[in-house]
Protein backbone atom coordinates (compact mmCIF):
# COMPACT_ATOMS: atom_id res chain seq x y z
CA UNK A 1 0.00 0.00 0.00
CA UNK A 2 2.16 2.90 -1.52
CA UNK A 3 0.79 6.82 -0.27
CA UNK A 4 0.65 9.08 -3.26
CA UNK A 5 3.63 10.03 -5.49
CA UNK A 6 6.00 12.71 -3.49
CA UNK A 7 5.85 15.67 -4.76
CA UNK A 8 5.84 19.26 -3.78
CA UNK A 9 2.81 19.94 -5.04
CA UNK A 10 1.54 16.55 -3.68
CA UNK A 11 2.55 17.65 -0.22
CA UNK A 12 1.68 20.98 -0.30
CA UNK A 13 -2.29 19.85 -1.08
CA UNK A 14 -2.02 17.12 1.46
CA UNK A 15 -0.78 19.69 4.43
CA UNK A 16 -3.73 22.44 2.94
CA UNK A 17 -6.10 21.34 5.23
CA UNK A 18 -3.96 21.35 8.09
CA UNK A 19 -3.02 25.18 7.77
CA UNK A 20 -6.24 25.91 6.97
CA UNK A 21 -7.56 24.72 10.42
CA UNK A 22 -4.22 26.44 11.81
CA UNK A 23 -4.90 29.62 10.03
CA UNK A 24 -8.22 30.14 10.97
CA UNK A 25 -7.99 29.10 14.79
CA UNK A 26 -5.27 31.13 14.83
CA UNK A 27 -5.19 33.46 13.21
CA UNK A 28 -8.68 34.51 12.34
CA UNK A 29 -9.73 33.21 15.92
CA UNK A 30 -12.57 31.06 14.88
CA UNK A 31 -13.91 28.23 16.86
CA UNK A 32 -12.69 24.83 16.70
CA UNK A 33 -16.23 23.95 15.39
CA UNK A 34 -16.53 26.06 12.67
CA UNK A 35 -12.65 26.00 11.71
CA UNK A 36 -13.12 22.03 11.94
CA UNK A 37 -15.61 22.73 9.19
CA UNK A 38 -13.75 24.23 7.04
CA UNK A 39 -10.80 22.28 7.29
CA UNK A 40 -12.77 19.27 7.07
CA UNK A 41 -14.43 20.70 3.40
CA UNK A 42 -11.31 21.47 2.37
CA UNK A 43 -9.90 17.40 2.72
CA UNK A 44 -13.20 16.60 1.11
CA UNK A 45 -12.54 18.79 -1.89
CA UNK A 46 -8.98 17.62 -2.02
CA UNK A 47 -9.62 13.65 -1.63
CA UNK A 48 -12.38 13.89 -4.42
CA UNK A 49 -10.55 16.55 -6.95
CA UNK A 50 -6.76 15.60 -6.64
CA UNK A 51 -6.12 12.51 -4.82
CA UNK A 52 -8.84 9.96 -6.33
CA UNK A 53 -11.37 9.37 -3.76
CA UNK A 54 -14.58 8.31 -4.90
CA UNK A 55 -17.86 9.58 -3.20
CA UNK A 56 -18.58 6.10 -1.89
CA UNK A 57 -15.28 6.33 -0.25
CA UNK A 58 -15.38 9.59 1.08
CA UNK A 59 -19.00 8.77 2.34
CA UNK A 60 -17.45 5.40 4.32
CA UNK A 61 -14.67 7.81 5.79
CA UNK A 62 -16.60 10.30 6.75
CA UNK A 63 -18.86 7.42 8.84
CA UNK A 64 -16.13 6.09 9.92
CA UNK A 65 -14.81 9.31 11.93
CA UNK A 66 -18.67 9.93 13.16
CA UNK A 67 -17.69 6.19 14.73
CA UNK A 68 -14.65 7.00 16.21
CA UNK A 69 -16.14 10.13 17.32
CA UNK A 70 -18.79 8.63 19.41
CA UNK A 71 -16.53 6.43 20.50
CA UNK A 72 -14.76 9.59 22.48
CA UNK A 73 -17.75 11.68 22.84
CA UNK A 74 -19.43 9.02 24.99
CA UNK A 75 -16.81 9.29 27.28
CA UNK A 76 -16.34 12.89 27.44
CA UNK A 77 -20.05 13.66 27.78
CA UNK A 78 -20.30 10.86 30.94
CA UNK A 79 -17.33 12.43 32.63
CA UNK A 80 -18.61 15.90 32.57
CA UNK A 81 -22.10 14.55 33.93
CA UNK A 82 -20.38 12.97 36.57
CA UNK A 83 -18.32 16.30 37.73
CA UNK A 84 -21.46 18.50 37.43
CA UNK A 85 -23.48 15.83 39.59
CA UNK A 86 -20.82 15.97 42.13
CA UNK A 87 -20.50 19.40 42.22
CA UNK A 88 -24.14 20.07 42.29
CA UNK A 89 -24.07 17.97 45.83
CA UNK A 90 -21.62 20.45 46.49
CA UNK A 91 -18.53 17.76 46.97
CA UNK A 92 -16.06 19.40 44.77
CA UNK A 93 -15.40 22.70 47.21
CA UNK A 94 -15.74 19.88 49.79
CA UNK A 95 -12.47 17.87 47.89
CA UNK A 96 -10.52 20.74 47.02
CA UNK A 97 -10.65 22.19 50.31
CA UNK A 98 -9.93 18.84 51.96
CA UNK A 99 -6.52 19.03 49.52
CA UNK A 100 -5.33 22.40 50.29
CA UNK A 101 -5.31 21.33 54.00
CA UNK A 102 -3.69 18.43 54.24
CA UNK A 103 -0.45 20.27 53.75
CA UNK A 104 1.12 23.81 55.70
CA UNK A 105 3.92 24.63 53.84
CA UNK A 106 3.73 26.55 50.98
CA UNK A 107 6.31 23.95 48.70
CA UNK A 108 3.98 21.31 49.79
CA UNK A 109 0.84 23.25 49.03
CA UNK A 110 1.99 23.60 45.46
CA UNK A 111 2.98 20.02 44.92
CA UNK A 112 0.27 18.60 46.55
CA UNK A 113 -2.34 20.89 45.26
CA UNK A 114 -0.59 22.23 42.04
CA UNK A 115 0.52 18.94 41.24
CA UNK A 116 -1.21 15.79 42.71
CA UNK A 117 -4.17 17.03 43.02
CA UNK A 118 -4.75 19.16 39.66
CA UNK A 119 -4.08 15.72 38.18
CA UNK A 120 -6.65 13.88 39.59
CA UNK A 121 -9.30 16.64 38.58
CA UNK A 122 -8.18 16.03 35.21
CA UNK A 123 -8.85 12.75 35.29
CA UNK A 124 -12.28 12.80 36.49
CA UNK A 125 -13.46 15.74 34.27
CA UNK A 126 -10.87 17.33 32.18
CA UNK A 127 -12.28 20.60 29.84
CA UNK A 128 -10.35 23.13 32.23
CA UNK A 129 -12.05 21.92 35.05
CA UNK A 130 -8.38 21.61 36.82
CA UNK A 131 -7.46 24.92 35.45
CA UNK A 132 -10.84 26.62 36.82
CA UNK A 133 -11.25 24.85 40.57
CA UNK A 134 -7.54 24.58 41.85
CA UNK A 135 -6.22 27.63 40.22
CA UNK A 136 -8.76 29.59 42.80
CA UNK A 137 -7.81 27.43 45.78
CA UNK A 138 -4.09 28.24 45.62
CA UNK A 139 -4.47 31.77 45.34
CA UNK A 140 -6.63 31.42 48.48
CA UNK A 141 -3.83 29.68 50.37
CA UNK A 142 -1.58 33.03 49.34
CA UNK A 143 0.40 32.70 46.15
CA UNK A 144 0.14 35.14 43.55
CA UNK A 145 -2.58 34.50 40.73
CA UNK A 146 0.08 34.81 38.02
CA UNK A 147 2.12 32.10 39.49
CA UNK A 148 -1.44 30.00 40.59
CA UNK A 149 -2.24 29.85 37.24
CA UNK A 150 1.00 28.92 35.76
CA UNK A 151 1.46 26.05 38.40
CA UNK A 152 -2.06 24.69 37.57
CA UNK A 153 -1.55 24.87 33.99
CA UNK A 154 2.25 23.21 34.13
CA UNK A 155 1.24 21.04 36.79
CA UNK A 156 -1.77 19.20 35.86
CA UNK A 157 0.20 18.81 32.19
CA UNK A 158 0.85 14.92 32.81
CA UNK A 159 -2.71 13.84 33.44
CA UNK A 160 -3.98 14.95 30.33
CA UNK A 161 -3.89 12.35 27.53
CA UNK A 162 -5.46 9.94 30.64
CA UNK A 163 -7.73 12.95 31.76
CA UNK A 164 -11.09 13.09 31.20
CA UNK A 165 -11.36 8.95 31.78
CA UNK A 166 -9.01 8.49 29.36
CA UNK A 167 -10.77 10.31 26.92
CA UNK A 168 -7.31 11.36 24.64
CA UNK A 169 -5.65 7.98 25.40
CA UNK A 170 -8.69 5.86 23.50
CA UNK A 171 -8.64 8.18 20.50
CA UNK A 172 -4.51 7.82 19.89
CA UNK A 173 -5.40 4.05 20.41
CA UNK A 174 -8.15 4.54 18.05
CA UNK A 175 -7.01 6.70 15.51
CA UNK A 176 -3.69 4.74 15.45
CA UNK A 177 -5.11 1.10 15.36
CA UNK A 178 -2.60 -0.13 18.44
CA UNK A 179 -4.23 -2.52 20.85
CA UNK A 180 -4.73 -0.48 24.26
CA UNK A 181 -2.26 -3.34 26.57
CA UNK A 182 0.07 -2.55 24.24
CA UNK A 183 0.22 0.97 23.66
CA UNK A 184 -0.72 2.13 27.35
CA UNK A 185 1.75 0.38 29.36
CA UNK A 186 4.41 1.67 26.85
CA UNK A 187 2.90 5.20 26.93
CA UNK A 188 3.24 5.49 30.82
CA UNK A 189 6.64 4.21 31.10
CA UNK A 190 7.39 7.35 28.40
CA UNK A 191 5.74 9.19 30.95
CA UNK A 192 7.92 9.05 34.18
CA UNK A 193 9.97 11.67 32.70
CA UNK A 194 7.32 14.32 31.98
CA UNK A 195 6.02 13.68 35.12
CA UNK A 196 8.97 13.74 37.39
CA UNK A 197 10.12 17.21 34.95
CA UNK A 198 6.28 19.04 35.82
CA UNK A 199 6.92 18.45 39.46
CA UNK A 200 10.38 20.25 39.43
CA UNK A 201 8.95 23.21 37.59
CA UNK A 202 5.76 23.97 39.96
CA UNK A 203 8.20 24.02 42.78
CA UNK A 204 10.53 26.42 40.21
CA UNK A 205 6.93 28.28 39.55
CA UNK A 206 6.97 28.40 43.66
CA UNK A 207 10.19 29.35 44.80
CA UNK A 208 12.79 29.19 42.47
CA UNK A 209 15.64 27.07 42.21
CA UNK A 210 16.13 27.36 46.39
CA UNK A 211 12.70 25.66 46.29
CA UNK A 212 13.96 22.84 43.62
CA UNK A 213 17.03 21.93 45.51
CA UNK A 214 14.76 21.98 48.83
CA UNK A 215 12.18 19.77 47.76
CA UNK A 216 13.94 17.56 44.84
CA UNK A 217 14.50 14.09 47.11
CA UNK A 218 10.47 14.58 47.92
CA UNK A 219 9.51 15.64 44.62
CA UNK A 220 11.50 12.78 42.92
CA UNK A 221 9.60 10.06 45.29
CA UNK A 222 6.25 11.97 44.59
CA UNK A 223 7.23 11.99 40.47
CA UNK A 224 8.45 8.08 40.84
CA UNK A 225 5.10 7.04 43.04
CA UNK A 226 2.72 8.28 40.37
CA UNK A 227 4.12 6.99 37.39
CA UNK A 228 4.43 3.73 38.55
CA UNK A 229 0.72 4.62 39.96
CA UNK A 230 -0.33 5.37 36.41
CA UNK A 231 2.12 2.55 34.74
CA UNK A 232 0.24 -0.23 37.28
CA UNK A 233 -3.55 1.29 35.91
CA UNK A 234 -2.32 0.84 32.36
CA UNK A 235 -1.42 -2.51 33.05
CA UNK A 236 -4.32 -3.88 35.32
CA UNK A 237 -6.43 -2.78 32.13
CA UNK A 238 -8.41 0.46 33.40
CA UNK A 239 -6.65 3.05 31.86
CA UNK A 240 -9.40 5.54 32.15
CA UNK A 241 -7.82 5.69 36.06
CA UNK A 242 -4.76 6.65 34.69
CA UNK A 243 -4.82 10.00 36.22
CA UNK A 244 -7.20 9.55 39.00
CA UNK A 245 -5.14 6.75 41.26
CA UNK A 246 -1.45 8.44 40.39
CA UNK A 247 -3.17 12.09 41.27
CA UNK A 248 -4.35 10.50 44.63
CA UNK A 249 -1.45 8.65 45.43
CA UNK A 250 0.41 11.82 44.31
CA UNK A 251 -1.59 13.69 47.34
CA UNK A 252 -1.43 11.03 49.70
CA UNK A 253 2.79 10.62 49.33
CA UNK A 254 3.04 14.13 49.48
CA UNK A 255 1.29 14.67 52.46
CA UNK A 256 3.23 12.02 54.02
CA UNK A 257 6.64 13.47 52.96
CA UNK A 258 5.80 16.74 53.90
CA UNK A 259 5.24 15.20 57.53
CA UNK A 260 8.79 14.09 56.92
CA UNK A 261 9.62 18.04 55.98
CA UNK A 262 11.10 16.69 52.49
CA UNK A 263 9.04 19.02 50.74
CA UNK A 264 10.45 21.80 52.94
CA UNK A 265 9.39 23.12 56.34
CA UNK A 266 6.46 25.19 57.73
CA UNK A 267 6.52 28.96 57.09
CA UNK A 268 9.15 29.87 54.30
CA UNK A 269 9.52 30.91 51.40
CA UNK A 270 6.73 33.28 49.59
CA UNK A 271 4.03 33.92 51.67
CA UNK A 272 4.69 36.87 53.95
CA UNK A 273 3.16 37.22 57.50
CA UNK A 274 0.13 38.70 56.27
CA UNK A 275 -0.74 35.99 53.06
CA UNK A 276 0.24 33.27 56.30
CA UNK A 277 -2.53 35.24 58.79
CA UNK A 278 -5.14 34.76 55.89
CA UNK A 279 -4.62 31.27 54.91
CA UNK A 280 -4.80 30.14 58.55
CA UNK A 281 -8.23 32.62 58.57
CA UNK A 282 -9.22 30.83 55.22
CA UNK A 283 -8.51 27.20 56.45
CA UNK A 284 -9.97 28.02 60.04
CA UNK A 285 -13.43 29.16 57.94
CA UNK A 286 -12.93 26.36 55.45
CA UNK A 287 -12.68 23.55 58.17
CA UNK A 288 -15.99 24.75 59.69
CA UNK A 289 -18.07 25.24 56.59
CA UNK A 290 -16.52 21.68 55.33
CA UNK A 291 -17.84 20.30 58.43
CA UNK A 292 -21.40 21.83 57.29
CA UNK A 293 -21.34 20.28 53.60
CA UNK A 294 -19.90 17.19 54.59
CA UNK A 295 -16.98 14.90 54.86
CA UNK A 296 -14.37 14.11 52.44
CA UNK A 297 -15.29 10.55 52.35
CA UNK A 298 -19.04 11.07 51.57
CA UNK A 299 -17.81 13.78 48.92
CA UNK A 300 -15.79 11.58 47.09
CA UNK A 301 -18.22 8.70 46.91
CA UNK A 302 -18.97 8.51 42.95
CA UNK A 303 -14.96 8.38 42.26
CA UNK A 304 -15.03 5.29 44.82
CA UNK A 305 -17.91 3.78 42.89
CA UNK A 306 -16.39 4.99 39.57
CA UNK A 307 -12.92 3.24 40.93
CA UNK A 308 -14.30 -0.11 42.15
CA UNK A 309 -16.50 -0.53 39.05
CA UNK A 310 -13.56 -0.36 36.58
CA UNK A 311 -11.40 -2.67 38.83
CA UNK A 312 -14.68 -4.96 38.91
CA UNK A 313 -15.13 -4.83 35.46
CA UNK A 314 -11.39 -6.45 35.02
CA UNK A 315 -12.81 -9.65 36.34
CA UNK A 316 -12.44 -12.52 34.22
CA UNK A 317 -15.63 -13.79 33.43
CA UNK A 318 -16.68 -10.08 33.04
CA UNK A 319 -14.30 -9.43 30.21
CA UNK A 320 -15.64 -11.89 28.96
CA UNK A 321 -19.25 -10.52 27.96
CA UNK A 322 -19.45 -9.10 24.23
CA UNK A 323 -22.40 -7.16 24.40
CA UNK A 324 -21.42 -3.70 22.53
CA UNK A 325 -22.30 -0.96 20.01
CA UNK A 326 -19.70 -1.16 16.22
CA UNK A 327 -20.14 -0.97 12.73
CA UNK A 328 -17.92 -3.11 9.49
CA UNK A 329 -16.64 -0.95 6.99
CA UNK A 330 -15.13 -2.12 3.93
CA UNK A 331 -12.13 -1.56 1.98
CA UNK A 332 -11.57 1.35 -0.16
CA UNK A 333 -9.18 1.94 -2.27
CA UNK A 334 -8.35 5.33 -4.54
CA UNK A 335 -7.55 6.02 -8.32
CA UNK A 336 -3.91 6.43 -7.14
CA UNK A 337 -3.99 2.64 -5.75
CA UNK A 338 -4.17 4.14 -2.16
CA UNK A 339 -5.68 1.36 -0.02
CA UNK A 340 -7.61 0.99 3.40
CA UNK A 341 -8.40 -1.78 4.50
CA UNK A 342 -11.77 -2.99 6.08
CA UNK A 343 -12.45 -3.16 9.23
CA UNK A 344 -14.99 -4.96 12.18
CA UNK A 345 -16.36 -3.50 14.84
CA UNK A 346 -15.08 -0.35 14.61
CA UNK A 347 -14.46 1.98 17.56
CA UNK A 348 -17.05 -0.40 19.56
CA UNK A 349 -18.59 0.93 22.81
CA UNK A 350 -18.67 -2.44 25.20
CA UNK A 351 -20.35 -2.50 28.33
CA UNK A 352 -17.87 -3.47 30.78
CA UNK A 353 -14.50 -2.27 28.55
CA UNK A 354 -15.78 1.19 27.66
CA UNK A 355 -15.52 3.84 30.60
CA UNK A 356 -19.16 5.50 30.10
CA UNK A 357 -21.67 2.71 30.48
CA UNK A 358 -19.42 2.46 34.01
CA UNK A 359 -19.85 6.21 34.68
CA UNK A 360 -23.70 6.31 33.77
CA UNK A 361 -23.77 3.23 36.31
CA UNK A 362 -21.83 5.17 38.85
CA UNK A 363 -24.00 7.96 38.01
CA UNK A 364 -27.29 5.61 39.21
CA UNK A 365 -25.39 4.04 42.28
CA UNK A 366 -24.45 7.45 43.35
CA UNK A 367 -28.19 8.63 43.06
CA UNK A 368 -29.84 5.49 44.78
CA UNK A 369 -27.13 6.59 48.10
CA UNK A 370 -27.48 10.01 48.17
CA UNK A 371 -31.21 9.89 48.09
CA UNK A 372 -31.63 7.08 50.85
CA UNK A 373 -29.37 9.15 52.97
CA UNK A 374 -31.21 12.50 52.23
CA UNK A 375 -28.46 14.47 50.48
CA UNK A 376 -29.83 14.43 46.79
CA UNK A 377 -30.95 17.90 46.08
CA UNK A 378 -33.74 18.43 44.14
CA UNK A 379 -33.73 18.99 40.10
CA UNK A 380 -29.60 18.53 40.56
CA UNK A 381 -29.37 15.94 37.49
CA UNK A 382 -31.81 18.45 35.42
CA UNK A 383 -29.55 21.10 35.99
CA UNK A 384 -26.28 18.72 35.63
CA UNK A 385 -27.33 17.94 32.31
CA UNK A 386 -28.35 21.01 30.94
CA UNK A 387 -24.64 22.24 32.11
CA UNK A 388 -23.24 19.57 30.23
CA UNK A 389 -25.06 19.71 26.75
CA UNK A 390 -23.85 23.55 27.49
CA UNK A 391 -19.82 22.78 28.30
CA UNK A 392 -19.75 20.21 25.90
CA UNK A 393 -22.26 20.87 22.69
CA UNK A 394 -19.42 23.06 20.95
CA UNK A 395 -16.29 20.81 21.76
CA UNK A 396 -18.33 17.82 20.36
CA UNK A 397 -19.18 19.74 17.00
CA UNK A 398 -15.29 20.29 16.54
CA UNK A 399 -14.15 16.86 17.74
CA UNK A 400 -16.59 15.24 14.93
CA UNK A 401 -15.25 17.55 11.88
CA UNK A 402 -11.65 17.38 13.18
CA UNK A 403 -11.98 13.34 12.94
CA UNK A 404 -14.04 13.45 9.88
CA UNK A 405 -10.76 15.92 8.69
CA UNK A 406 -8.72 12.99 10.09
CA UNK A 407 -10.23 10.06 8.97
CA UNK A 408 -10.63 11.47 5.14
CA UNK A 409 -6.89 12.41 4.63
CA UNK A 410 -5.92 9.29 6.01
CA UNK A 411 -8.24 7.41 3.71
CA UNK A 412 -7.06 9.26 1.05
CA UNK A 413 -3.70 8.70 1.22
CA UNK A 414 -2.89 12.24 2.10
CA UNK A 415 -1.64 11.56 5.80
CA UNK A 416 0.58 8.96 3.99
CA UNK A 417 2.49 11.19 2.10
CA UNK A 418 2.27 14.11 5.02
CA UNK A 419 4.23 11.75 7.04
CA UNK A 420 7.16 10.60 4.21
CA UNK A 421 7.63 14.42 3.77
CA UNK A 422 8.07 14.48 7.13
CA UNK A 423 10.46 11.50 7.42
CA UNK A 424 12.61 12.62 4.80
CA UNK A 425 12.81 16.03 5.82
CA UNK A 426 13.60 15.35 9.73
CA UNK A 427 15.34 11.97 9.43
CA UNK A 428 16.82 10.54 12.74
CA UNK A 429 16.15 13.90 14.13
CA UNK A 430 12.49 13.05 14.21
CA UNK A 431 12.28 11.46 17.26
CA UNK A 432 13.13 14.77 19.28
CA UNK A 433 11.21 16.84 16.91
CA UNK A 434 7.57 14.21 17.47
CA UNK A 435 6.43 15.15 20.66
CA UNK A 436 6.40 18.64 18.99
CA UNK A 437 4.02 18.16 16.94
CA UNK A 438 1.89 17.24 19.48
CA UNK A 439 2.22 20.18 21.12
CA UNK A 440 0.91 22.05 18.10
CA UNK A 441 -2.26 20.53 18.10
CA UNK A 442 -3.08 20.88 21.63
CA UNK A 443 -1.88 24.99 21.15
CA UNK A 444 -3.89 24.82 18.29
CA UNK A 445 -7.28 23.67 19.30
CA UNK A 446 -6.66 23.31 22.95
CA UNK A 447 -7.52 19.47 23.36
CA UNK A 448 -5.00 16.47 23.72
CA UNK A 449 -8.07 14.38 22.12
CA UNK A 450 -8.31 16.92 18.73
CA UNK A 451 -4.32 16.76 18.81
CA UNK A 452 -4.01 13.27 18.56
CA UNK A 453 -7.15 13.11 15.94
CA UNK A 454 -4.89 15.18 13.77
CA UNK A 455 -1.72 14.00 14.03
CA UNK A 456 -1.94 10.35 15.22
CA UNK A 457 -2.34 8.89 11.90
CA UNK A 458 0.41 11.26 11.02
CA UNK A 459 2.82 10.70 13.24
CA UNK A 460 2.42 6.71 12.88
CA UNK A 461 3.23 7.48 8.70
CA UNK A 462 6.14 9.23 9.55
CA UNK A 463 7.48 6.17 11.88
CA UNK A 464 6.99 3.84 9.09
CA UNK A 465 8.62 5.49 6.66
CA UNK A 466 11.45 5.53 8.67
CA UNK A 467 11.41 2.21 9.83
CA UNK A 468 11.22 3.18 13.55
CA UNK A 469 8.96 1.48 16.23
CA UNK A 470 5.41 2.52 16.05
CA UNK A 471 4.02 2.27 19.46
CA UNK A 472 6.78 4.59 20.74
CA UNK A 473 6.06 7.36 18.11
CA UNK A 474 2.11 7.11 18.85
CA UNK A 475 2.85 7.50 22.57
CA UNK A 476 4.89 10.30 22.46
CA UNK A 477 2.32 12.03 20.43
CA UNK A 478 -0.19 11.97 23.42
CA UNK A 479 2.36 12.61 25.64
CA UNK A 480 3.68 16.13 23.41
CA UNK A 481 -0.20 16.76 23.43
CA UNK A 482 -0.62 16.71 27.12
CA UNK A 483 2.41 18.70 28.18
CA UNK A 484 1.23 21.10 25.54
CA UNK A 485 -2.04 22.00 27.68
CA UNK A 486 0.01 23.80 29.72
CA UNK A 487 0.31 26.78 27.18
CA UNK A 488 -2.97 26.57 24.93
CA UNK A 489 -4.63 29.80 24.95
CA UNK A 490 -8.10 28.18 26.02
CA UNK A 491 -6.86 26.85 29.63
CA UNK A 492 -4.66 29.73 29.72
CA UNK A 493 -7.88 31.80 29.52
CA UNK A 494 -9.86 29.76 31.95
CA UNK A 495 -7.33 29.90 34.41
CA UNK A 496 -6.72 34.07 34.50
CA UNK A 497 -10.55 34.45 34.00
CA UNK A 498 -10.86 32.55 37.68
CA UNK A 499 -8.45 34.89 39.44
CA UNK A 500 -9.11 38.66 38.39
CA UNK A 501 -6.76 38.16 35.61
CA UNK A 502 -8.67 38.73 32.33
CA UNK A 503 -5.81 40.74 29.66
CA UNK A 504 -2.66 39.40 31.37
CA UNK A 505 -2.65 35.92 29.75
CA UNK A 506 0.85 37.00 28.14
CA UNK A 507 2.33 37.33 31.60
CA UNK A 508 0.94 33.73 32.23
CA UNK A 509 1.99 32.17 29.10
CA UNK A 510 5.93 33.92 29.45
CA UNK A 511 5.71 31.79 32.64
CA UNK A 512 4.57 28.38 30.95
CA UNK A 513 6.33 28.67 28.03
CA UNK A 514 9.79 27.52 28.68
CA UNK A 515 8.57 25.34 31.04
CA UNK A 516 6.39 23.24 28.08
CA UNK A 517 9.43 23.63 25.36
CA UNK A 518 12.08 22.09 28.20
CA UNK A 519 9.88 19.41 29.62
CA UNK A 520 8.45 18.64 25.85
CA UNK A 521 12.40 18.61 24.74
CA UNK A 522 13.56 15.95 27.47
CA UNK A 523 10.64 13.70 26.32
CA UNK A 524 12.12 13.76 22.97
CA UNK A 525 15.47 12.88 24.04
CA UNK A 526 14.13 9.58 25.92
CA UNK A 527 12.18 8.76 22.64
CA UNK A 528 15.50 9.11 20.99
CA UNK A 529 17.31 7.02 23.98
CA UNK A 530 13.86 4.49 24.18
CA UNK A 531 14.66 3.77 20.52
CA UNK A 532 18.48 3.05 20.25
Amino acid sequence: MESPPLTALGVALASLPILVLLVLIMARRWSAPRAGAAACLVAATLALGQFGTSYRSLAISSAKGLSLSLFVLTVIWAAVLLYNVVDGLGSIKVIGRTMSRVVSNPLGQALVVGWAFSGFMQGVAGFGVPVAVVTPLLVSMGFPAVHAVAMVLVGHAWSVTFGSLGSSYYTIQLVTGIHGEVIGPHMAVLFAVPIVATGFAVAHLQGGFPAVRRGAIGITVMGACIALAMWLATVGGVPQLASILPGLIGCGVGWFLSRLSLLGKNGIDVHSSESEKDVKDEKDAVGEKGKEEGNFHFAFLPYYVVIALSLLSQIPALKRVKFGLGLDYPTVETALGYVTKAQKNYATIELMRHPAPLILLAIGISYAICRVSGRWRPNLFGRAAKLTYAQCIGTSVGICTMVMMALIMTDAGMTALLGRAIASGTGSAFAVFSPFIGVLGTFMTGSNTNSNVMFGSLQMESARALAIETVTIASIQSIGGSLGSSIAPAKVLVGTAMVGLSGKEGEVMKRTIPYCLLIVFLAGLEVRLFLQ
